[in-house]
């Protein structure tokens, strides 16, 4: 780390200027640990995310499947934009990727679950839960029979949940974006026309490779994502299908009702009665 809060070194966790220097200094040492150094789900180098639930450090793209999972299974924050409170920065001290990786080794909870089925375990559940325990100083839970841990609290995810949490795991990370959350090396010219800069010190060649990686990326993103739709749009015509059938048995039904209910309602037709006819007075 630079010698002002907000500098950085090279190859080292970043933590930039926040309002409080207590969460700086605590977040700082945490990541100084060369387990936290690296993101707990996917490995990418330098995380700006954390779990506080489990006290982990995260990428940009877990976060973003941590953060579809509901903040009473995982609650995140960002370890440069946010303010943190004392529990919280407890959490993450008593915590750290290592002791979390032990503990699911412990209760043999398989290393390629997804990051869904993993924070859904009886195990990271109770882990959660055991270490807010920590902090705050109060009872921890009762210890998970043995062989409990690798069961799930929900029922199994879905492919296109699944197919989602792919999605959001290849997000950019943090060197591949600006600040303002712009592709790096993406740039306008004064005219408004658009054009990828290669970045500085990289070559022509760098650029090429970095641009076809880029397309490749982009084009299985695109497949994903094209499959997420597909799926999206039969649920929506079945709906809709579902819902004209039902609509069309109401107005039946209540054509149905009408008729039986003008029947009912219709006065009775009025008695004839017989009238003497009298002639015409001339």
């Amino acid at each position: 780390f630079g010698s002002r809060v907000g500098k950085v070194s090279v190859g080292r966790p970043a933590v930039a200027a926040m309002v409080d220097p207590v969460a700086v200094e605590v977040l700082r040492a945490a990541q100084a640990d060369l387990g936290n150094a690296v993101c707990f789900d996917s490995g990418e180098a330098c995380p700006t995310w954390a779990s506080v639930s489990h006290g982990i450090f995260l990428s940009i793209g877990a976060c973003g499947v941590h953060r579809s999972l509901g903040v009473k299974v995982s609650f995140v924050q960002s370890t440069t934009m946010d303010s943190w409170k004392p529990l919280h920065l407890k959490m993450m001290q008593l915590g750290g990727n290592k002791r979390f990786q032990d503990f699911l080794e412990e209760q043999g909870v398989p290393k390629d679950l997804s990051i869904r089925e993993r924070y859904q375990t009886r195990a990271a559940q109770w882990y959660r839960e055991n270490l807010r325990a920590e902090a705050e100083g109060t009872k921890p839970p009762d210890p998970l029979p043995p062989g409990a841990g690798r069961e799930l609290t929900c029922d199994a995810p879905s492919e296109e949940q699944l197919m989602l949490d792919r999605v959001f795991a290849q997000a950019p990370g943090a060197a591949d974006m600006t600040h303002g959350g712009v592709p790096a090396g993406t740039l306008r010219r004064p005219g408004g026309s658009r054009r990828l800069l290669p970045r500085a010190g990289h070559s022509q060649q760098g650029r090429r490779c970095g641009l076809a990686s880029w397309m490749r990326q982009g084009r299985a993103k695109m497949a994903d994502a094209s499959a997420v739709v597909a799926a999206a749009r039969e649920v929506v015509v079945s709906a809709l299908d579902f819902g004209a059938e039902a609509l069309a048995r109401s107005d039946a039904d209540g054509a149905n009702r009408s008729r039986s209910r003008s029947r009912s309602t219709s006065p009775a037709p009025a008695l004839v009665r017989d009238t003497e006819w009298q002639p015409l007075e001339s």
